[in-house]
């Protein structure tokens, strides 16, 4: 019907129209003053007469077959008749009387005005954007004509009032094609200001609703928040709790197969960073009610990747009712929090747990240790039946135990076969996931390593809130300044050391590097104490931090690893078979653990709990970065006392960066003279004993002195080469 209508209108009525404003706007021209009265020449009537001929041929024309071949490009074009309504109403005025005698001119030659632009404009409207367009420039075109024929005609005064007009018609259309591109890039963000104006207030008053008519609610919120409000980084560094809301660098994900994912604690970089598939998960929520894929979403991620973190801080924007100032279309959910390690007796224990049960259980004692209000009987049951709960299952890979782990999972698929179109977000990494995977139709997503602005936001955020707190939160341009200098400091070192850079990409590693480097560790001046610390941490303090009961301690299984990572290194080899790896630590782990332990239950527990292992590909390990490797090779060796085996080795690039590691832990003296007592070192050699020399834990005063001599002559030479030589060390070094 909506066609038809269409059709009628351009078809019948708009030529209708069209012949009746014609023949209008004939009668009215015929009510003019003649030209003896207007003074008008002949030639000038014909020339015009011709012109609008034209004009009207060529309109007409274009118009229909804009209207057969092209769609139309503004569909408004009756817009075009009002000038033919509001030249009408003028005229009936002016027959009917009631203008004043001396308007009657001024209103009459309005109408007509209005009457031919009623007449022109139709079929102008009708045309395509682009050669509406081209018409712009008609008037500006007819102006210059108007004054060439003034001057052909030596009327210098008119010709310059034409020339006037034109200028200024061509200023007002250059203007106007100015303004229009800005107005239509200001329009959408004005819309966009009006709307979330809109939200935010519709939002605050429906919360101020809420708590009044939910108590429960609005304390339970409370009590998510004293859970979730603070930065927790497993085992490192307890002085200073940061705010998670100051420090979070929203994370990165993309949709992956689970076999695809990622479990390197420091995944390699990827080609095209700027991958148009990775994006922040509340583009995610935002589309549940579009896509039924998206409300049971499975996140992987690699040790220390920020997954635990990411749904804290969900769970911190939803109970602070911030998600709409993160994401406009944010979905209004109720938070909920499990750890699945916490719960997995509860779920083995009894499989005909609900969800619903489960969260009450969970929120009760939540809620007695702050002494705030329990949930009403089925107050969680009746909101995750009305679809209105965000459910946040953390930690499958942390259910230590194969069974448990694969019991746990079919538990969740049970709830969310339940609960179908309720929002569930499970956290895992992928080798935990991997033996244990949801059987529903799951959006499996990957959280992707840190690109270099997440990491410099992360670092200036956390030496911000660090310095804040460490005055006493008090947060003035003094604290800030310090803040940026440190800041800025430890971004300039990251850079330069690819091995820190490399880490840098995990924000758990990235936060030991930011603790270490605040403490006053000089990097890369002291870098054994930063590989001590996240050994430790990787080994020990997380999984002490998380609960996680471990039968060795971390020095216990750090001697193991230093035998692995020497065996490595005299290989000549990063990545080792399973069967190798076995073969090389049976022995060492059979002294400490007893001939029960078994080898290939260690690897793969390191692997999955610490991360300090990786798996390359199916039986083929490797550490998570050489740094790892080089540095426990360096402590085994100086425990081995097999400094000889450095030396022998000193001119050979594979050793190098263990020889720096021994040498931060040992005297570096014979190192040093080794490479003295060299006929002719290679610029490298030399640069490695200045290494050696800034970077031992100490040296002999008359090495010492040698090596700074012989440097010092070398850069003050009048021989070239030798100053050439010494020169090339010294930027070597700074280059390293």
């Amino acid at each position: 019907m909506r066609s038809l209508m269409s059709r009628f209108i351009q078809n019948w009525l708009l030529p209708l129209l069209l012949i009746l404003s014609n023949g209008f706007l004939g009668w009215l021209i015929n009510q003019l003053p003649g030209k003896q009265d207007l003074k008008i020449e002949d030639p000038i009537i014909i020339l015009l007469t011709i012109v609008c001929l034209l004009a009207l041929f060529i309109l007409a024309a274009i118009s229909s077959q804009s209207q057969q071949s092209e769609t139309p490009a503004n569909q408004n074009w009756l817009v075009g008749f009002l000038p033919l309504l509001g030249g009408g109403i003028l005229f009936a005025l002016l027959k009917g009387h009631h203008v004043a005698a001396p308007f009657n001119s001024a209103v009459f030659y309005t109408s007509l005005i209005l009457f031919g632009w009623g007449t022109v404009l139709p079929p102008i409207l009708l045309l395509p954007r682009q050669r509406q367009k081209r018409l712009v420039w008609l008037p500006p075109g007819l102006g210059l004509a108007l004054m060439l024929y003034f001057i052909l005609r030596c009327k210098w005064t008119a010709a310059f009032l034409a020339l006037v007009v034109t200028v200024n018609l061509i200023l007002f259309i250059h203007t106007i094609k100015f303004l229009i591109p800005v107005t239509n890039q200001l329009a959408p963000k004005l819309r966009a200001m009006r709307e979330q104006l809109a939200d935010s207030f519709a939002d605050g008053i429906w919360n101020k609703i809420e708590d009044f008519t939910s108590p429960f609610q609005r304390e339970y919120y409370q009590s998510l928040t004293y859970i979730c409000r603070d930065y927790q980084i497993q085992g490192l560094d307890k002085d200073r709790i940061l705010k998670l809301q100051k420090v979070f660098v929203p994370l990165k994900i993309a949709a992956t197969e689970a076999e695809n994912a990622n479990n390197n604690m420091i995944p390699p970089l990827k080609d095209g960073r700027n991958n148009s598939n990775e994006t922040q998960i509340w583009n995610f929520l935002a589309a549940i009610d579009k896509n039924v894929a998206f409300r049971r979403m499975a996140v992987l991620g690699a040790p220390g990747s920020g997954k635990t973190t990411l749904l804290r801080y969900l769970a911190q924007t939803y109970a602070t009712k911030q998600q709409r100032k993160v994401h406009r279309k944010a979905p209004k959910l109720i938070p909920i929090l499990l750890y699945l390690r916490d719960v997995r007796q509860e779920i083995v224990n009894n499989n005909q747990l609900t969800l619903a049960e489960l969260i009450t259980q969970q929120v009760q004692q939540q809620q007695q240790i702050y002494q705030l209000l329990n949930p009403p009987p089925n107050w969680f049951a009746e909101k995750i039946r009305q679809n209105q709960c965000l459910v946040m299952l953390d930690g499958l890979d942390e259910v230590a135990d194969e069974t448990q782990r694969q019991q746990v999972s079919r538990w969740v698929d049970q709830q969310m076969q339940t609960y179908p179109d309720t929002a569930f977000i499970l956290t895992s990494r992928p080798f935990g996931y991997k033996t244990a995977r949801l059987q529903e139709n799951v959006t499996v997503l990957e959280v992707q390593p840190f690109n270099l602005k997440q990491m410099q936001q992360f670092i200036r955020s956390w030496y911000l809130e660090t310095e804040v707190i460490s005055h006493a939160g008090q947060d003035d341009a003094g604290v800030r300044a310090d803040a940026k200098q440190q800041a800025d400091d430890l971004i300039k070192r990251i850079k330069k050391s690819k091995p820190l850079a490399d880490m840098a990409v995990n924000p758990l590693l990235l936060t030991m590097i930011a603790t270490v480097h605040r403490r006053g560790s000089a990097l890369p001046g002291k870098r054994v104490e930063l590989y001590r610390e996240i050994c430790q941490v990787l080994l020990d303090k997380r999984q002490r931090a998380k609960n996680i009961a471990e039968a060795l301690t971390a020095a216990q299984k750090q001697s193991v690893l230093q035998v692995l990572a020497f065996e490595l290194m005299l290989q000549k080899t990063r990545e080792f078979n399973l069967s190798d790896g076995i073969d090389w630590i049976t022995d060492k782990l059979a002294d400490i653990a007893g001939s029960g332990a078994n080898p290939e239950e260690f690897i793969q527990q390191v692997r999955d709990v610490s991360g300090l292992l990786v798996e390359k590909e199916v039986g083929v390990y490797e550490f998570a970065h050489l740094s790892f490797q080089e540095y426990l090779a360096a402590i085994q060796i100086k425990e081995l006392n097999q400094e000889n085996l450095l030396i022998r080795n000193i001119h050979q690039s594979w050793w190098a960066e263990t020889i720096r590691l021994y040498a931060a832990q040992s005297n570096a003296s014979n190192l040093i003279r080794k490479v003295l007592a060299m006929p002719s070192p290679s610029v490298e050699e030399m640069a490695l004993a200045y290494d050696c020399l800034d970077e031992g834990l100490s040296v002999n005063p008359d090495v010492r002195q040698q090596l700074e001599r012989i440097l010092e002559q070398g850069l003050n030479s009048t021989h070239p080469e030798t100053a050439k030589f010494a020169a090339q060390v010294k930027l070597s070094r700074r280059l390293k």
